[in-house]
This record gives C-alpha cells, structure tokens and sequence, in this order.
C-alpha cells in the first residue's frame, strides 16, 4: 500500500495539479488511473487491469446500496425561505418559510428535502462563513432568460466574469435571453462554474458566442485544457539547462 502511494503521488501529483473544483481534480486523477491500469505491470508484462480482475475473485462482494456520507439534520426555515447550516444561509424557496426541513449535509453539497422527504434543491456547500445566503445560479437562468429584463436587478450577476457581464449588459433583450439559455443549457452538463468561464474564454478569443461554441470550450473548462492556473513546469528550466 506504501509503495502505491508514493506511486500515485510521482506520477499524479508532480508537477502539483489545479482544477477547476475537487470533483473535476477527482474526474481527472480517476482518468489517469485507468490509463495506468491499462499499462503492463512490469513484472508480469499483462495489463495491470486483468490482475486486477483475477483479485476481485478472492474480495469480498461491495454492498448492494452504495455508501453516501451525509449528515441528515432537522433545520427551520425563517421567514423568507433560507436555512441556516453552520452559519451560512441556504435558500429553499419562499414556499417553505417558517417551516421544519430536513438537511442533508454532505462535503461539496447541501441538500434541501421538504418535511415527506421530497426533494426540493441541491446547493453547493460553503465552508467558513459567508455573510451572503448561498444561492444556485444556474437555477435562476430559465426564469431570467424568460424575463432578460430583470437581468440588472438579479442575484446572480457578480457571479458571472466581468467580460461575459459587460456583454450581457451590453445585448438587447433577446439576445440577452438567447445568451442566457444557451448558458443554461451547456450549464446542465457541465455545472455553472465552467460554463461562465468557457463564455469569457470564447469572448477573449473574438469568436461567435452561440450554444455549440460554449459547450465545446466548457468540456475542455472541465478536462482542464486550456484554462489559467495549469501546470507550472517552469521549475524544471533549470535541469534542463543543466543538461545541455
């Protein structure tokens, strides 16, 4: 186990990696060790998957019901709709105020369920404390593609780049509308956070912004091509000058 360890760090950690979020690092690094259960293990020249395989006969079976680490806590909504989680608020719906919900607390997420367990939301979850109540933008963009007007007055305007919030203000209101649900739509597969930034990303580089151009740049947003923060190679410069 030690010496697999130090393996997945040499060779998945070296240079240090960046994501866009911990489950896209996560995405990525589970990627990467298909690659290397596809490789030969060097000393029985057969892929490293089949021995694998030949193992899981001598495992135990894994559980029929997969295993979710959540927290499940009783929490009152106030009159507005919002709970409040470790000192940050979450949004309901106005439908829901001053009534008892259930939570379900987990590491990237917060779950809103109403009082027969029915579903209600999923927010991401924020650590610390925030003064601002924790909203999901990418569940207010139908309504606002519906009604582009009221985009000056929405919630969720600071979390969009400032290039691709100068364009929106910029637009007319169908093309604004038509913008925001093509953003809505490639959101859907690809999560709020690099969908935006894929709509900055195509604005930067002077392209049309249209549905297919978004989508595209989104997936490379979530592989982590083509983005800043990447891997710094900068400090292997100077062995290669060392060498020559």
């Amino acid at each position: 186990m030690e010496n697999a360890v130090g393996f997945v760090r040499r060779n998945l950690m070296v240079p240090m990696p960046s994501a866009e979020s911990f489950q896209t690092l996560t995405r990525v690094w589970l990627d990467e060790c298909g690659r290397v259960a596809g490789s030969d293990h060097c000393r029985h020249d057969v892929p490293v998957i089949e021995l694998f395989e030949a193992e899981k006969d001598h495992m135990l079976p894994l559980p029929v019901v997969r295993f979710d680490p959540c927290d499940w806590r009783s929490v009152r909504a106030d009159k507005t709709g919002a709970v409040t989680i470790d000192a940050n608020r979450y949004p309901a719906g106005p439908e829901w105020r001053s009534m008892r919900l259930q939570a379900g607390v987990r590491v990237f997420e917060i779950e809103l369920r109403d009082p027969d367990g029915g579903h209600i939301v999923m927010l991401e979850r924020v650590w610390g404390k925030s003064a601002r109540t924790q909203v999901d933008p990418a569940s207010l963009l139908a309504m606002i593609a519906r009604k582009p007007r009221i985009w000056g007055e929405s919630p969720i305007g600071n979390d969009f780049p400032e290039t691709v919030r100068a364009l929106l203000d910029r637009m007319d209101a169908r093309t604004r509308s038509d913008l925001l649900d093509d953003i809505r739509a490639v959101a859907a597969d690809c999560g709020f956070a690099a969908t935006v930034k894929a709509v900055g990303t195509v604005i930067d580089a002077g392209r049309t912004v249209d549905r297919a151009a978004i989508g595209t740049c989104a997936k490379r947003v979530l592989e982590g091509a083509g983005t800043e923060g990447g891997q710094d190679l900068k400090r292997y410069d100077k062995y290669m000058k060392e060498a020559e």
